[in-house]
């Protein structure tokens, strides 16, 4: 028994683990390179290094895919609302201690453009609930995933301690519900809307497939997170309506009259004779009319003095 659960754990990277489509190759390398970097950090600690697990593999890759199907890189719940060490569980990983505390099994997810497998243990370093799932004392088994799309990697790191059962092959985890409905996508409204009615067994994951629409795109349409509950008879958007783009007008322009130049012309100027200065007439000079001035002034004081006696006389 114990040479059997040795080989199954010696097999890290044997059919069990899923990997994402555009890049086998790559993502099998770079969890193995995610678990040296890892490793690597506990032989600075003294802790012994973390031994690969078929079954941990395997969930851990599915997670990344998930996470890279939806476009995001800090969640650890799937599309049926399942933790880590529930779907470790459901695998086959018989995690040990109490599963009411989640037992001792912790994740650490991340992604980024160009993210390296060492970038995501620098990162998780940095943080204490992150660096306790890689230098974890009570941990033993391991498992890694990685899923690219474009130049983004997204990262999950499995850690776990058994409780000794022996492990299974990998399985997916069964849904939470007995039996898959089948949904009937509805056609787009006039405005271009599209709404969904959810019925009982609805999930996020099964209306995003039956849409064909990304996960991330139902979660921010509808204001929701993968922990939040869905519930039969809401109405749930699938496509916003359409926005439609305003139209400017296309009138003629109207042409501005050209404007004529007025000729320009020099002014020519006349030249007006100036009048002769007038000749005063000759008078009597100045001297002679004083005189006579004075004359006239005597007489009339002559005149007035006569007249004056005459009138005393009379009386």
């Amino acid at each position: 028994m114990v040479l059997a659960v040795l080989l199954v754990l010696m097999v890290p990277f044997s059919s069990p683990e899923v990997q994402a489509a555009s890049s086998s190759a790559s993502a099998r390398s770079t969890a193995s390179e995610l678990i040296d970097a890892v490793n690597a950090l506990r032989t600075t600690y003294g802790l012994p290094a973390y031994q690969p697990n078929s079954i941990l593999m395997g969930i851990a890759q599915t997670h990344a895919e998930y996470m890279a199907a939806i476009g995001v890189s800090n969640v650890h719940t799937d599309a049926q609302g399942l933790l880590p060490f529930q779907r470790a569980i459901a695998a086959g990983y018989m995690v040990a201690g109490d599963l009411t505390l989640h037992g001792f099994f912790s994740e650490n997810v991340t992604g980024g453009v160009g993210k390296t497998p060492q970038d995501a243990v620098d990162e998780w370093t940095s943080d204490t609930p992150h660096l306790n799932t890689m230098i974890a004392a009570t941990l033993f088994d391991v498992g890694a995933g990685v899923a690219v799309v474009g130049n983004t990697f997204y990262y999950c790191l499995d850690a776990g301690r058994s409780n000794g059962g022996t492990p299974v092959a990998y399985t997916p985890p069964a849904p939470l519900y007995t039996s898959v409905p089948i949904i009937i996508p509805n056609t787009p409204n006039a405005d271009g809307s599209i709404f969904h009615i959810i019925q009982p067994g609805d999930t996020i994951g099964t209306i995003a497939e039956a849409y064909d629409v990304p996960i991330a795109d139902l979660l921010g349409l509808n204001h929701i997170t993968l922990q939040s509950k869905i519930y039969a008879g809401n109405k749930f958007i699938i496509r916003a309506a359409n926005t439609p783009t305003p139209t400017q007008p296309t009138g003629t322009p109207t042409e501005l009259p050209t404007i004529t130049t007025w000729p320009t012309s020099t002014p020519t100027f006349t030249e007006t004779p100036l009048l002769p200065t007038p000749t005063p007439s000759p008078g009597l000079p100045v001297t002679a009319a004083r005189n006579s001035v004075f004359a006239i002034i005597v007489a009339a004081l002559i005149i007035a003095g006569l007249i004056a006696l005459i009138g005393r006389k009379r009386n």
